[in-house]
């Protein structure tokens, strides 16, 4: 079956999202990190907005992540938005750039954070 060229989302990442094991943890920090498919906006679930093609991602890149968040290139922590924390971790392969992973607070808990979303960013920056 062939991909259609109009299509918003790359349906093998959200497959390889699924895969994810739903919690991480972060020892350097103490944060547990939860990845789940729940509403991110009014018309797409959290994994179709980490799987737009926009983003950039390849099925790898979604693989490495839990390794990733173990030995991470850069950390950094959110200036305009409250709770919010950057991690940024190599892409495998000849890919350029890095996996940037945001991450929330989850309301109402102290150690418990959620992925927001996941994007190739091609520099490591302050954000």
């Amino acid at each position: 079956m062939a991909k259609k060229a109009n299509e918003k989302y790359d349906i093998k990442l959200i497959e390889a999202l699924k895969k994810l094991p739903p919690l991480i943890e972060d020892k350097r920090h103490g944060f547990i990190i939860q990845i789940r498919d729940d509403k991110a906006r009014s018309n797409e679930t959290r994994f179709q907005h980490i799987a737009k093609k926009m983003h950039e991602l390849k099925v790898r890149d979604i693989e490495s992540i839990p390794e990733g968040i173990k030995n991470y290139v850069k950390f950094t922590v959110s200036k305009e938005l409250k709770d919010t924390y950057y991690y940024f971790i190599n892409r495998k392969g000849k890919d350029k750039g890095f996996i940037q992973l945001a991450i929330k607070l989850k309301e109402g808990e102290k150690t418990v954070y959620y992925v927001k979303t996941i994007f190739i960013s091609y520099r490591l920056k302050d954000c």
